[in-house]
């Protein structure tokens, strides 16, 4: 199994998670989640992977909030939710486990195998179900944010999103963007750019997840930005030379005109009608349930991140720097 054969297999990957998610779902009595503040916690893909869930029961009322679980390890942390949602891929991020150790209201964690220490330290669990990555969180990133998304639905007493057409779409955007994420990588690597990757919204959860995958495939320095936040400053370094990848359908068009005319190298991925102009491409993207969107944003991503490491003679299978206290062996 390669990093590029992951990418690939996610469209199969979510159509199981959706049956099997659907299925641990009902297995649960979750009416102690149905009310009050919902704090969502995790750290990296798995933090990442909580935003547009946070967003989805902020729309329907609901108080919500993501925070790492670092943060809930601070004085007080303990005490922000009136319930929590523990977020690990592996079960073992020891941050997580320790931050929930100190919970004392309801606990329920997703682990991709309803297992590891979290689940110990959780009053429920639930299983993902996704098959496992070869290294880099690809499957199980997107898994994770369909989970959620399901599992907020619930929560609100809405109906589920659409999760039976993701597997098709996702499908489609892995066809259509490859083209547009090879050239991109070419441009990059041939001018040295670090991207920038800029989103709001539901989309900062894929800037964020974007630019810590970029990291971890290409082992060049990427930052991610939330829109409004990069138009007070950050966007001064924009000129010939730069490399940016933007999310989104709002001011993120114009913002990726403005730097375009800059002369930056852009690629902005959109459900809109953008158009393509000199330094810039587009991706265009299907319109699905924004809690669903960061699964279709962030396939361009995997694959330009692909793209980018092989033009520098790099595969994506593990890590160099491993931080043996970021993992837990047992509770």
């Amino acid at each position: 199994m390669t990093y590029l054969q992951d990418i690939l297999d996610q469209p199969e990957n979510i159509e199981r998670v959706g049956r099997f998610f659907a299925a641990e779902l009902q297995k649960l009595d979750l009416s102690r989640f149905e009310a009050g503040s919902l704090v969502f916690t995790g750290m990296g893909s798995s933090y990442f992977a909580s935003l547009p869930a946070v967003f989805a029961a902020r729309r329907a009322g609901r108080r919500a909030f993501a925070l790492t679980a670092s943060e809930l390890l601070e004085s007080g942390g303990d005490h922000l939710g009136d319930c929590y949602v523990g977020i690990s891929q592996s079960g073992k991020s020891a941050e997580t486990v320790r931050a929930f150790s100190q919970v004392e209201a309801p606990r329920l964690s997703l682990t991709n195998d309803g297992g590891g220490p979290l689940a110990e330290v959780s009053d429920q669990v639930l299983a993902i179900g996704s098959g496992r990555d070869t290294a880099v969180a690809v499957k199980t990133h997107t898994a994770t944010i369909c989970a959620l998304a399901c599992l907020v639905a619930l929560l609100l007493g809405e109906e589920a999103p659409g999760m039976d057409r993701l597997p098709t779409l996702m499908g489609e955007v892995l066809e259509d963007s490859s083209p547009v994420a090879r050239e991109v990588a070419e441009t990059f690597a041939g001018m040295g750019a670090h991207p920038d990757f800029v989103g709001r919204g539901v989309s900062f959860a894929t800037a964020e997840e974007a630019a810590l995958l970029f990291r971890e495939v290409t082992r060049e320095p990427a930052a991610s930005l939330d829109t409004l936040q990069y138009l007070h400053g950050p966007i001064e370094v924009a000129g010939n030379g730069y490399g940016c990848v933007i999310f989104g359908s709002g001011r993120e068009v114009r913002l990726a005109e403005d730097l375009a005319s800059y002369g930056a190298t852009v690629l902005l991925v959109t459900t809109s009608q953008a158009h393509e102009r000199e330094n810039l491409r587009v991706v265009h993207l299907p319109q699905i349930e924004d809690a669903l969107l960061p699964v279709l944003e962030i396939l361009p991503v995997q694959l330009l991140a692909y793209y980018m490491a092989r033009e520098r003679g790099l595969q994506a299978d593990g890590f160099r720097h491993h931080q043996p206290d970021t993992k837990l062996a047992q509770a």
